[in-house]
């Protein structure tokens, strides 16, 4: 087995090929390419080929990989992520109000941008968002807060879920298995709601990553 000078495996042809093809896509679009996508790039007639790479590339300790993301290809020493300055720097939008039977209308309308710190906070795949109501209250997120969200279309139990419900944009813990899943608040004045596919009423839009808070003095007098 042949080792570079940093101490990491070595990498064949075509690893460094795909590796490189990663690199590139994260600096240049802001998030890694998809097993299909790295296919359809190197000629690669099934996507057992493509997850051979990236297997090989994660053992050898080039990247890693997060289970239910398409785009869930993540560079290890973080090589070819934007950097916090620049013109690489890539903003993320804070989404506006829309509803649960329009979830993408919430991208047509942004309130602003946020630069985030790309050590903290994803780049690739996010959204910046106000929390709608105080159901997470017991858990330290409160109406008004910024939350930074990741999107996903899967959902672990126990995880947290940024929803629109109704119109209200929501912070939300998974609660149960597929199929028999709702959406709980920490705070008990907040239903819980039931998770049901096609929902007219409910959109999970992805993964709360980080919070952000400007602290404000109370002024004399207030409670």
């Amino acid at each position: 087995m042949t080792y570079s000078r940093s101490g990491r495996v070595s990498l064949t042809p075509r690893q460094n090929e795909v590796y490189e093809f990663i690199r590139e896509r994260i600096r240049t679009q802001g998030a890694p390419p998809t097993i299909p996508e790295v296919c359809e790039r190197f000629g690669m007639a099934s996507t057992n080929a493509g997850n051979d790479v990236l297997n090989a590339l994660e053992r050898k300790g080039y990247i890693r990989r997060v289970k239910g993301r398409a785009r869930g290809i993540q560079l290890v020493d973080g090589a070819g992520a934007p950097s916090s300055s620049g013109s690489g720097t890539r903003r993320l939008p804070i989404v506006g109000e829309g509803s649960a039977e329009n979830p993408m209308g919430i991208f047509m309308n942004p309130q602003g941008t946020y630069l985030p710190d790309p050590v903290l906070f994803p780049a690739a795949n996010s959204f910046v968002a106000i929390v709608g109501d105080d159901g997470m209250d017991g858990e330290g997120i409160v109406k008004g807060d910024l939350v930074v969200v990741e999107q996903r279309s899967v959902f672990e139990d126990g995880a947290l879920a940024f929803a629109l419900i109704g119109n209200v944009q929501a912070v939300r813990r998974v609660d149960g298995p597929p199929g028999r899943r709702f959406l709980a608040a920490a705070n008990r004045r907040y239903p819980r709601v039931r998770v049901i596919d096609g929902a007219a009423d409910l959109a999970l839009l992805g993964v709360p990553v980080g919070l952000i808070r400007t602290l404000r003095e109370e002024s004399p007098g207030e409670a």
